[in-house]
């Protein structure tokens, strides 16, 4: 049996995070993945580097992803550093429509020290936009596919011991501690046990945790090339958007459907984001699709995820249920959490995640 002082069992953008920020603090740390690394709801990620609807977003959640977005230029730096891989961070800007609420980003941009354009141009001749509309001027986007490379390169610098398509089958557990992840040729001992496994978090932890409430929530993405590249800046209409990439693709984004571990793509789901982007771009009716894919996201009944220890547990903690938001704040979650482990004060209150916290539904994002 191999002996570790951190156990991550998940391989997405949390869990990859978290290993990562553990060794470089000289941590002895496995990472445990059902499947490849980074390849479920993270690889299927769009990358904006914002919420959504950032003005409703509850004030911690706010917080992890306000971390995030200001530290994330020097945690890409020291990733093509470690790692050599260019994971494509730009600031490309963000473009809400948004003309009712108008107001509220205004007040949350003032709040939060924020450039807000209201008075903006076209952005081209064949872009079609409201008259009303709100520019986020600093908002940056990342390549997801190309981040979660790098930091598996990353992962392999720092030694941490990368256990891929490995199945998880018990954790063996004694008077309240994690003794040993069991899995298919082996067994794993450590410190303590951290559980970044998004929305198959619940389903990897049973009955030892039968109060958290996470789901899937199922979105599909395409990626088309246009015949013109026109589009720098991301465009968000509720939870649709566009984003153009370097190399002329554009994303267009996305369902939200509550189907459970389904991830099927449908023709109805293309043809619904196809429909929209044309609203905006009409001329993207003539632009070849490239691909469809899905990912399943993981969803907390508050929109807040999970960081911290497993009530009744001793060693036993998690770093799950981002949502929409797990590349934005997985390098901030990962620092909050081992920052905990360590003993030291960090940006935030980790008890904000807490599962016993106090659920408030009028902040719920």
């Amino acid at each position: 049996m191999k002996n570790f002082d951190f156990v991550v069992v998940g391989g997405g953008i949390i869990g990859m995070t978290t290993a990562r920020e553990l060794a470089i603090r000289g941590a002895n740390v496995a990472l445990i993945e059902k499947g490849e690394l980074g390849k479920e709801a993270s690889w299927a990620a769009g990358g904006i580097l914002s919420s959504m609807r950032p003005w409703t977003e509850n004030s911690s959640s706010a917080e992890l992803s306000e971390h995030g977005k200001l530290h994330y230029p020097s945690f890409i730096e020291a990733l093509i550093n470690e790692a050599g891989i260019d994971p494509e961070y730009v600031k490309s800007g963000l473009v809400i429509i948004e003309a009712e609420h108008v107001n509220d980003i205004n007040h949350w941009a003032r709040s939060k020290c924020i450039k807000v354009i209201e008075k903006m141009e076209n952005l081209h001749a064949n872009i079609t936009l409201p008259d009303q509309v709100i520019l986020l001027p600093e908002i940056a986007q990342i390549r997801p596919p190309r981040l979660l490379t790098a930091l598996r390169e990353s992962l392999k610098k720092l030694s941490v011991s990368l256990y891929e398509n490995t199945t998880i089958n018990k954790f063996v557990i004694s008077a309240g501690r994690c003794e040993k992840v069991e899995y298919k040729g082996g067994e794993l001992s450590a410190e303590s046990v951290i559980i970044t496994a998004g929305a198959w978090s619940k389903c990897v932890l049973g009955d030892k945790c039968i109060d958290m409430n996470i789901k899937p929530i199922h979105g599909q993405m395409i990626c088309v090339k246009p015949i013109e590249s026109v589009l720098q800046t991301i465009i968000l209409d509720g939870g649709h958007y566009l984003i153009p990439r370097q190399d002329g693709h554009v994303l267009i984004g996305s369902t939200m459907e509550d189907i459970g571990f389904n991830k099927e793509t449908t023709m109805t789901a293309q043809q619904e984001l196809q429909s929209w982007a044309v609203t905006v771009w009409p001329t993207l009716k003539n632009a070849t699709l490239v691909k469809h894919w899905s990912g399943l996201r993981p969803s907390t009944d508050t929109e807040k995820p999970f960081i911290g220890s497993v009530p009744n547990f001793k060693n036993l903690y998690f770093n799950t249920g981002h949502f929409r938001k797990g590349i934005l704040q997985g390098p901030s979650s990962a620092l909050l959490l081992a920052d905990m482990f360590a003993g030291d004060s960090s940006f935030m209150e980790i008890d904000e995640f807490s599962l016993n916290r106090q659920t408030n539904s009028a902040e719920i994002a």
